[in-house]
């Protein structure tokens, strides 16, 4: 049977001045020599830890740039195909799949435009805001306010194009001539700055259903 040898209690009533000044001051060295190892083995923890996932994230963005790029290259070289063995000239389009013939794989080349607002936009959105304070803030004041928060302006506190084309279709609903016409002339503000290139892929799942298999990490 193996026996364990216990440090024994030290009763510091037993101990002189000095040597119970010793041993405070030995105590105090003690746990400052515990701080301080404790403190290095962290720092040093974090320093691994943030060179390994700084390492990671830029070994997986090169990848996945990589991989979006060679994507898109392939899939438009298959889709041009597709024309040419037909005979035909391949069509100018913004969005096309390819499947597999199982019908269980899908790859979505997506050309999406960016738009802005020309400076001549903030007249009519000034005229947009009056007019549904004009016809809300009265009824419902709360109400008003998160339409003026959330309709008009994004998270940028910017006048997001995409909010307020989709607000243009929904005022018709109102009737009022004036807010139409308003948004009207907004929407002939909107010009294309750029567009920006996205490869999506989906597989159907047990139901058969299109499952999006999404590389951002909020979805996962």
């Amino acid at each position: 049977m193996s026996t364990q040898t216990e440090t024994p209690t030290l009763d510091l009533a037993t101990l002189s001045e000095k040597e119970l000044e010793a041993e405070i001051a030995r105590r105090k060295q003690a746990k400052k020599e515990s701080q301080e190892k404790a403190e290095k083995l962290y720092f040093n923890d974090k320093e691994s830890f943030l060179d390994h996932t700084a390492s990671k994230f830029t070994q997986i963005h090169n990848e996945m740039k990589e991989l979006k790029e060679y994507s898109i290259a392939e899939a438009n070289k298959l889709y041009e195909r597709m024309y040419t063995i037909e005979g035909k000239t391949p069509k100018e389009v913004n969005s096309f799949s390819l499947k597999n013939r199982a019908d269980t794989i899908k790859v979505t080349v997506d050309r999406q435009e960016k738009f802005e607002f020309t400076d001549e936009a903030m007249v009519h959105i000034t005229a947009i805001r009056e007019i549904f304070k004009e016809k809300f803030e009265a009824r419902n004041k709360g109400l008003y306010n998160i339409l003026d928060g959330l309709l008009i302006k994004n998270t940028k506190m910017e006048y997001d194009p995409k909010l307020l084309a989709k607000a243009r279709r929904q005022v018709r609903e109102l009737g009022d001539d004036n807010l139409i016409n308003e948004f009207d002339k907004l929407d002939e503000c909107q010009q294309v700055s750029g567009s920006s290139l996205y490869c999506r892929l989906h597989v159907r799942d047990a139901k058969g259903k299109w499952k999006d298999v999404s590389l951002q990490f909020s979805s996962l």
